[in-house]
């Protein structure tokens, strides 16, 4: 097994050399670690590397972050224990994470997702939340380019309804991830975090859907969740 800082792996992950990673994957593990000047505990983001076939992401699990959220996400497939495979698509000798052509068994995928309220958003302090939502697909790099926001909801986070939907066309949908995120707007227009889900893809199921939230640890939030409807 090689272990790697991301500072030599940041050189492979590009567009260019990412051949370079993917067939050291297919003879041997790697692990991949956070650089030394990240004195602060902050995280790299794992999908790049995950791409390129690397099989260990170690992260700063004391960090809540958006890294932390992503692999938590990664790890649902299996119930959070153990390994996930590697999808199929990643072991053909052409599979290039940055060229949508070389995708061989794959089948695209659209998904819709319909936003339509949330219950119990409790913010931080006092006073009353004003949600906004924002749905983000994480993955290749072809697919990772999607994010839809909706409006907010001013002073209502008990019941706020939304009724809006977005849809997202996903070329590679065995690495992609679907993250909900719930921001409350405050009175200079900033986002301040409410609560996260992250999910794989290929483990979405049709149909109305409770999403229940989790905090910036991916721990379940008390009541806290968003009504959808999903179709694909």
């Amino acid at each position: 097994m090689s272990s790697l800082p991301e500072t030599k792996v940041e050189k492979f992950t590009c567009r260019t050399k990412c051949r370079v990673l993917l067939d050291l994957n297919n003879l041997q593990f790697s692990r991949i670690y956070p650089k030394g000047q990240r004195i602060d505990s902050s995280n790299y983001d794992p999908m790049p590397v995950w791409n390129c076939g690397c099989h260990m992401a170690a992260i700063n699990y004391q960090t809540p972050d958006r890294a932390m959220q992503t692999n938590g996400g990664r790890f649902m497939l299996n119930g959070g224990c153990g390994y996930v495979l590697q999808p199929k698509c990643m072991r053909h000798p052409k599979y290039d994470p940055y060229d949508k052509t070389t995708l061989t068994a794959v089948q695209p995928l659209t998904i819709s997702v319909a936003i339509i309220g949330a219950r119990h958003l409790v913010k931080s302090g006092r006073g009353i939340a004003s949600p906004f939502v924002e749905v983000e697909v994480l993955g290749c790099s072809y697919d990772c380019n999607n994010k839809y926001k909706t409006g907010t909801i001013h002073d209502n986070g008990l019941n706020p309804v939304w009724n809006e939907t977005c849809e997202f066309d996903i070329l590679n949908p065995e690495m992609a991830l679907i993250r909900i995120v719930v921001q409350d707007e405050d009175m200079f227009g900033d986002p301040n975090f409410l609560g996260q889900a992250t999910y794989p893809v290929v483990g979405l199921k049709t149909g109305y859907r409770s999403v229940a939230l989790k905090n910036e640890y991916s721990e379940p939030l008390e009541l806290a969740s968003l009504l959808v409807h999903i179709e694909m």
